[in-house]
């Protein structure tokens, strides 16, 4: 591990494991490629880098077919994703997956020590002379801890499925079950890593016949700075509302109905609301929150605001996008009776619609579809972000039906993640919670005490591993984003095809995204490889058991 000495203010490596070495090493190649999301070249480096270190692995230059590098259909950045499949020496189609992201966020909350971010050994160095939080102090002067961009989200997580691999590939001739590294950019953006992966699994799945045990991503675990794992992973969904009011002069106020009235009542209704909330096993996890208000003009003006745009975070266990977009329509329909009388003015015709009804008046008023309404439009929109493209092509179309307010248009946003929860239903859901139960055993001895969280309450990509629900649960989401298909999508007949149990399970780590983000080292670089190792092979023991039972 690293140690600090407060005379000379250098680090020392200490011994790990051989394992741990080489991940450790890795770890520190993996965090000196810039890797921000979104960035230039960043992402598009490191997964070269990653491919062109598994392809001198003997398995895959004997089969480099079992090593892809897939681009992203049409995306601007060139990035793709990695997928490396090690087949066990006698034939099989139970797989496991290692899976984590590779991009990391931005350093300018780093401040100072920004030249130094992607160079986690000076990073540490330097961070001992900033005012820093008592916690990561502590952790500083403990020499435990590798401080800089990335290195706990998720690089090491990286290092270590890499290092796995490398280990697997050794000895397929012992392995029981087939090994599976997806790697994947933009996780911390909209997923476009992930959700370009899902076809190929569909496609693995259904040609191939893999049967895929469990997906493991070793993001870091954060909880109390022990050992632990996720179940789980939360859902999130983008309601969006497009408040519509009616243009008067203020001097003529009666004549209008601010659409910012509108949105404030919807907004008093929905922000923080308990009602929003939704709990699991006894875990309770925040409520609605608004990421945007703003009315839709453009420059400054004496007219009440016609338009008003406002959409929400809102994460979820239990809903889906039929039963949220229904709950969301109320809550506009509330906000609209509620507004025309707070102006005394409930004599007015009120209506809300959903954006495949505003979209199927517009097919009728143009006599066109809506592919070729946006075919003539979006070249027209400049921005870039996915959420303000949406958000100017629905009031473009609002433009083109003629309609007028009091009107509340209802929809979704990108980006989309369906929750994904372990509830022991199914033999191989049981089969994860033996092997959490395994490694509990395999800690106590070391005097470590192992944590078992439900669901990772931090957006994860392992929300794409399958869906948990009908086809006419998840059909309102294409229909009622503005422009689904047309710069954002989620394959969701391939995503209704597979159904992966999936894991969190990776290093002890704290402050992710912070200019404190560190990784702890002693249990994270010589136990945690073991750990993962006896998971995996107790999930396709106990699967295979409970597979013989029935």
């Amino acid at each position: 591990m690293i140690t600090m000495s407060s005379s000379e203010g250098k680090n020392k490596i200490g011994r790990f494991t051989p394992l741990g070495e080489r991940v450790y090493h890795l770890l520190l190649e993996l965090a000196a490629i810039p890797s921000v999301t979104g960035s230039e070249n960043g992402e598009v480096q490191c997964a070269r880098f990653i491919y062109d270190r598994l392809s001198r692995l003997g398995c895959f230059v004997q089969n480099p077919e079992n090593l892809k590098r897939v681009r992203l259909r049409g995306d601007l950045l060139n990035r793709a994703f990695i997928c490396a499949l090690v087949r066990a020496k006698r034939p099989t189609k139970r797989t496991v997956i290692l899976t984590g992201h590779f991009d990391v966020v931005d350093v300018d909350v780093c401040g100072p020590l920004r030249p130094w971010a992607f160079d986690p050994e000076e990073y540490t160095r330097r961070i001992k002379d900033l005012p820093i939080p008592e916690d990561a102090r502590r952790d500083l002067d403990s020499g435990n801890y590798l401080f800089g961009r990335g290195v706990m989200d998720m690089k090491t997580g990286i290092a270590l499925n890499m290092c796995l691999l490398e280990d697997y590939a050794v000895c397929a001739d012992d392995l029981e079950f087939n090994v599976m590294l997806l790697l994947v950019p933009d996780e911390e953006g909209d997923s476009a890593g992930m959700r370009a992966a899902i076809p190929l699994l569909a496609e693995l799945q259904e040609k191939e016949g893999l049967d895929f045990l469990v997906c493991l991503n070793t993001e870091p675990f954060m909880a109390d700075k022990c050992p632990g794992m996720f179940h789980g992973s939360i859902g999130k969904m983008m309601p969006l509302f497009l408040c519509v009011g009616r243009e008067a002069h203020v001097a003529d106020y009666d004549e209008g109905l601010n659409s910012t009235l509108i949105a404030s009542y919807l907004n008093l209704s929905l922000e923080g609301s308990p009602g929003t909330r939704e709990e699991y096993r006894g875990q309770l996890f925040p409520p609605c929150s608004c990421l945007r208000m703003r009315d839709l003009r453009a420059y400054y003006s004496v007219t009440l605001p016609e338009r008003t745009v406002i959409y929400y975070n809102y994460l979820t266990v239990k809903k889906t996008p039929a039963s949220l977009l229904k709950e969301m329509k109320e809550k506009a329909a509330a906000a609209l009776s509620a507004s025309l009388e707070h102006v005394g003015q409930t004599a007015q015709a009120a209506r809300v619609l959903d954006i495949e009804e505003l979209f199927a008046r517009a097919e009728r008023v143009t006599g066109k579809s809506i592919d070729k309404l946006a075919a003539t439009l979006l070249p027209r929109i400049c921005s870039t972000d996915e959420r303000e493209r949406n958000i100017a092509f629905l009031s473009d179309i609002l433009d083109l039906t003629g309609e007028k307010g009091p009107l509340i248009v209802v929809g979704f946003l990108p980006p989309f993640y369906p929750a994904r929860c372990n509830e022991e239903k199914t033999p191989r859901q049981r089969a994860l919670r033996l092997a959490a139960e395994e490694i509990r055993q395999f800690l106590l001895p070391k005097g470590l005490k192992f944590k078992e969280v439900e669901i990772l309450q931090g957006i994860s990509d392992l929300s794409y591993t399958g869906f948990d629900g009908e086809k006419e649960d998840i059909i309102p989401l294409s229909r009622n984003m503005p422009l689904w298909e047309k710069g954002y999508d989620v394959s969701l007949d391939d995503l209704s095809k597979i159904d992966i149990p999936s894991v969190v399970l990776g290093p002890i780590g704290c402050d992710a995204h912070k200019i404190t983000e560190r990784v702890e080292l002693d249990y994270s670089m010589n136990i945690l490889p073991e750990v993962v190792k006896l998971f995996l092979s107790a999930a396709a023991r106990h699967d295979d058991a409970s597979s013989e039972a029935s």
